[in-house]
């Protein structure tokens, strides 16, 4: 009788081991900071901890009564999730380690996770499928943007080594280059020549006119002359451009279309550097839409933002996605020879760096490419005289 006693004493303490253990791992699953979800082999949920809830938008009763394993992934995610799961290759057979995949939100929004999951079996048979996880969408984004930064700090770089070359190049030809254009044209003035040699001599002219251009846009790729920095309306500059330039053959049948707002505050900026970024990039709108299509000019300011916004936004062929990403670069062109030096968008980019604002490409659907500038708007003091740069 005493050893039954002992039996049914440490019966009740494995017992209440037991029940503790079970607790302590209830409330570790439920407690966690990753996501955790199980589920049977039919896909019923048997766990769902709070962070699961939280990102999937669920609560934890609607998913251990209603919801499905197939309903959390989209389309076939589930039936993929197992196929690596049952490989070698993710882990090791019935284990998933460090998958990136999409689960979908109750709302229907897709979200990235991290996952790592394992097969449960029992006597060798699968009976559930338990997962690990945590919301990647905050981490993707941070990724993104330092991407996005390293790229324009690499960008301010080749911008700053190829201006001083460039300085450099430019005053190297400027001198022979006046020669030149100085005695062609005396020659045209001076001596009487037949008219073959005179169609020479123009020629040589224009060329020599078309290298003084580049010459110029060198120099003002280097930033070797000096610019004003002062309040300016936004809305005005654009105008001004646009009335140098819709008269010309190519725009004839572009349609402009003007949403400028007019409570927009001054931006501070130089207005003749950034009336060749407007020229520049309507100019090579035009070019793209071969002279007909539709030209969208906005601005904007947002809600509680010290940034004036403009979008220019064209309706011609778009930008072929392995050529977006070197746009700025200089001397980077797709024209065809002799039609252009490269340097355009590169200088355009200088500029709206050296004003504080930033510029991004970015094509649209159906058709068409979007370029998109934000310039900090003027503050007070820059009202009290005008800042040399």
């Amino acid at each position: 009788m005493i050893i039954l006693d002992s039996q049914k004493d440490a019966l009740a303490s494995l017992e209440e081991r037991l029940r503790h253990s079970n607790a302590f791992l209830k409330n570790l699953i439920l407690s966690s900071v990753d996501g955790v979800m199980a589920a049977d082999r039919k896909g019923k949920i048997l766990i769902f901890n709070d962070a699961a809830a939280e990102i999937s938008g669920y609560t934890v009763d609607e998913a251990l009564q209603n919801l499905n394993i197939r309903d959390v992934y989209p389309e076939d995610g589930a039936y993929e999730v197992m196929r690596k799961l049952r490989s070698d290759a993710f882990g090791g057979r019935g284990k998933l380690q460090s998958c990136q995949v999409e689960v979908m939100r109750k709302d229907g929004q897709p979200i990235p996770i991290s996952l790592n999951a394992a097969i449960v079996y029992e006597n060798g048979n699968e009976v559930a499928t338990v997962g690990f996880f945590h919301d990647l969408s905050q981490t993707l984004k941070i990724q993104r943007e330092l991407e996005q930064t390293q790229i324009q700090l690499l960008q301010a770089e080749k911008m700053a080594s190829l201006g001083k070359l460039a300085a450099g190049v430019a005053h190297q030809i400027n001198n022979p280059l006046g020669g030149i254009i100085l005695f062609a044209g005396l020659m045209l003035e001076e001596y009487d020549l037949e008219k073959p040699a005179q169609e020479d001599l123009r020629r040589i002219l224009r060329d020599a006119e078309r290298c003084k251009d580049t010459v110029k846009e060198l120099l003002e790729f280097a930033r070797q002359t000096r610019h004003e920095m002062r309040p300016l309306d936004i809305n005005e500059a654009i105008v001004r451009t646009l009335f140098l330039l819709e008269n010309q053959t190519l725009f004839q049948n572009i349609d402009i279309v003007r949403r400028l707002d007019e409570d927009i505050p001054p931006v501070k900026g130089d207005s003749q550097q950034l009336n060749h970024v407007f020229m520049n990039i309507i100019l090579n709108a035009a070019q793209a839409m071969q002279g007909n299509g539709r030209l969208t000019v906005s601005t904007k300011r947002g809600p509680n933002d010290k940034r004036a916004h403009i979008a220019i936004a064209d309706t011609g062929p778009g930008i072929p996605p392995d050529i977006m990403p070197h746009i700025f670069e200089p001397f980077f062109t797709t024209k065809e020879e002799g039609e252009g030096t490269g340097i355009g968008l590169s200088l355009v980019y200088g500029i709206v760096e050296s004003h504080g604002g930033t510029i991004r490409a970015v094509n649209r659907e159906p058709t068409g490419t979007s370029f998109f500038i934000e310039l900090p708007l003027s503050q007070p003091e820059d009202e009290e005289g005008d800042l040399e740069s």
